[in-house]
């Protein structure tokens, strides 16, 4: 079964009765592509198909045969033979109860298809509920909550709209994401506690109109999803007064978080560890971590290597994919992809993701210490580092800045040369009006990486 919708009660339901009767609930976000939205359907193959009437345009727009579909739901005003609401209405007996198991699929979670097409996570009953209960009871979410769903349901997010089934609490649908709408519902529902990625939060705080609203309600601002910037955390602290949590998982993890950087975190950045800001936090109690070499041996604590985790949380493995899940599934642990590191005191600091590590006269470098560096910058609003071909050293670092003022590219360098190594600062700035991002909002870094890859003139040697 699966949804083609905005954020609607009807897909909240549709995937509730999933969990219960042991049928397999695909996401479709809305974002998507013709060919992306055919992809999964096929891939998953979907015999049930809900979709939103605002949606229905995008649904007719797919040309590719869709062989397993057999019944297409309509909600709202459509033009299908089947209509959501009058199936409910003429059948009232609820289905037979069906014995369901740990390890059974309840869901395939499809990645944002950055690189070629959307990869399925498979999702287990167990992988949802460790996710599910273990993120909420740490985050520490309250009955009394009223929690603002913000992000596409197709994917991992759909697990958010499911914790006031858990504690009792309550959960406001936005269908779909504007900062001015989630303003709005702050305001009126009074709500206490919601999670954004870090677009989201850049994109309330810039508002112009956000002085006007009470968002005094707010007792929780959770960021995550993607890397943040030290510079937005201290403005989104400012701004709310209110607790703010950092959460790091993955898609092949149900979302169950990995670690969490928590308020006192936070506050003990502010005050006496600044570098605080720049981690994602410790490991949740449900997760374990290691950061291992490419050999798989655990690195010292200090030293950068990718991130390996274990959870009960973790993904069967991906639809359809069995080379791709003996590589991401090595014994037991889940390899992310990602680079990072741990301190003495057992937090976690994101340095990026493996395929974006620039290599430059032999120097590595990092892309998001970069993007941390440059973000500081008042006249800065968003910014995606990647490596470009150098005719001399492989590769040059090259900044895409999006500026709020007169900003110039000796600005940005000289900034850089305050705050970084000297291989580390940037041979070329650009400016853009905009960041190309994916269905989910992230920025899409290899759609950007992708456009630099014609090689430039050869820069100056970095230097140590």
């Amino acid at each position: 079964m699966a949804t083609l919708s905005l954020d609607t009660q009807e897909v909240v339901e549709t995937w509730l009765a999933s969990c219960t009767i042991g049928a397999v609930r695909a996401g479709i976000n809305f974002r998507y592509a013709p060919r992306e939205m055919a992809h999964i359907i096929n891939d998953a193959g979907v015999k049930g198909l809900i979709v939103q009437d605002e949606c229905e345009a995008s649904y007719r727009a797919i040309s590719d045969p869709l062989p397993t579909v057999t019944a297409v739901v309509g909600v709202g005003k459509h033009a299908f033979d089947l209509d959501y609401d009058e199936l409910l209405r003429t059948h009232d007996d609820p289905p037979s109860p069906v014995e369901l198991h740990d390890d059974d699929a309840v869901a395939l979670s499809y990645t944002t298809g950055s690189t070629g097409l959307p990869k399925g996570a498979v999702w287990s009953q167990r992988s949802v509920v460790t996710a599910l209960v273990n993120t909420m009871l740490q985050a520490g979410m309250r009955r009394d909550d009223v929690f603002m769903h913000c992000l596409p349901a197709a994917g991992v997010p759909i697990l958010s709209t499911s914790w006031n089934v858990f504690n009792g609490s309550t959960v406001v649908l936005m269908d779909k994401f504007s900062p001015r709408s989630a303003l709005e519902l702050i305001q009126s529902e009074r709500v206490t506690s919601v999670l954004w990625v870090p677009t989201m939060l850049m994109d309330v705080l810039a508002d112009p109109e956000i002085d006007s609203f009470d968002v005094s309600s707010l007792r929780l601002v959770i960021y995550g999803s993607a890397p943040t910037t030290p510079a937005l955390v201290r403005h989104a602290i400012d701004r709310f007064g209110c607790e703010i949590q950092q959460w790091y998982g993955s898609t092949e993890a149900a979302g169950g978080f990995f670690t969490m950087l928590h308020h006192d975190d936070h506050v003990l950045a502010l005050d006496d560890r600044p570098e605080l800001l720049t981690s994602c936090g410790r490991p949740t109690l449900h997760a374990r971590i290691v950061v291992v070499d490419s050999a798989g041996a655990e690195v010292p604590v200090g030293e950068i290597g990718e991130i390996c985790v274990q959870s009960g949380a973790v993904m069967n493995g991906y639809l359809n994919l069995d080379e791709e899940t003996a590589a991401t599934l090595q014994d037991g642990w889940l390899h992310t992809g990602d680079l990072g590191r741990r301190d003495a005191d057992g937090y976690l600091y994101l340095v990026d993701r493996k395929k974006f590590m620039i290599i430059t006269g032999a120097y590595n470098v990092y892309p998001v210490v970069v993007e941390n560096a440059i973000a500081e910058h008042p006249l800065v609003r968003e910014v995606c580092v990647v490596g470009i071909p150098d005719e001399r050293w492989g590769e040059a670092v090259c900044a895409v800045v999006v500026r709020e003022g007169d900003l110039t590219e000796e600005d940005v360098v000289s900034f850089c040369q305050e705050r970084l190594a000297k291989f580390e600062v940037p041979k070329r700035v650009d400016f853009v009006d905009a960041l190309p991002r994916g269905a989910t909002g992230k920025v899409l870094k290899r759609e950007v990486h992708d456009r630099y890859r014609e090689p430039v003139a050869s820069s100056p040697a970095p230097r140590s």
